[in-house]
């Protein structure tokens, strides 16, 4: 995504943007009947720790129900080396309960826990 990337949809939907240490963090605000709080951070970084000068991508999100503020799903991102990276990925169930994951990424090989 580039970052100077705005569609009109985004803007209207744009809550805050801010820079961080290592890339932007944009909260969004959809609208509607299942209205949902978006907080995600960018970075230049891509899941094989190559960097891009005017490219981001997502490194975090967490999902929120705008109505009773309770996380929806959330994933975070953290690039350990050249070719090695750790994704934790949350998700609430229906019954309320939560769905962990975790994809451990070292040179070509994927592992899903």
């Amino acid at each position: 995504m580039k970052i100077d990337f705005k569609p009109q949809r985004l803007v209207n939907s744009l809550v805050l943007e801010e820079k961080i240490p290592n890339g932007i963090r944009r909260v969004l605000q959809t609208s509607g009947k299942n209205s949902k709080t978006i907080d995600m951070e960018l970075s230049n970084l891509d899941s094989l720790g190559n960097a891009y000068p005017k490219e981001y991508y997502v490194s975090a999100f967490k999902v929120y129900d705008t109505k009773n503020s309770s996380l929806l799903k959330m994933m975070h991102r953290e690039v350990t080396g050249t070719t090695n990276s750790v994704t934790a990925l949350v998700a609430k169930r229906p019954d309320g309960k939560y769905d962990k994951a975790m994809i451990v990424r070292n040179n070509d090989v994927v592992k899903k826990d």
